[in-house]
């Protein structure tokens, strides 16, 4: 990670056993040893945040295709004809005729 070899380490304890002293040497090693567990447990749930932020982003930004199945390709070929090639007319009893048809179709596909 940091590129170091035997012969850095090496100094830097040297360096350390002179600078902070043999007596507290263990304190501060311990005291590292802590500080370096907190970064890791930090980065940890950085990830975890940025991981569950990504994942809601992406449920919120569209319906998934996997979850809700497209009623409409599921419907019987006369359904869709009808469905297709009846456009809203001025026949009420006709609109009424294909939206049975399409009610009872959605029933028989939800169940």
């Amino acid at each position: 990670m940091f590129d170091l070899g035997w012969v850095e380490l090496s100094f830097l304890a040297i360096l350390a056993l002179i600078v902070v002293g043999p007596k507290d040497l263990p304190k501060l090693a311990r005291g590292a040893g802590k500080l370096w567990g907190r970064v890791q447990r930090l980065y940890r749930q950085s990830l975890q945040s940025i991981h569950k932020l990504e994942t809601e982003i992406e449920l919120a930004s569209g319906p998934d295709g996997r979850q809700t199945p497209d009623y409409y390709e599921l419907l019987p070929e006369h359904v869709r004809r009808a469905m297709e090639t009846a456009e809203p007319s001025r026949d009420a009893q006709h609109n009424q005729e294909v939206e049975a048809m399409y009610n009872e179709a959605m029933k028989d596909l939800k169940k």
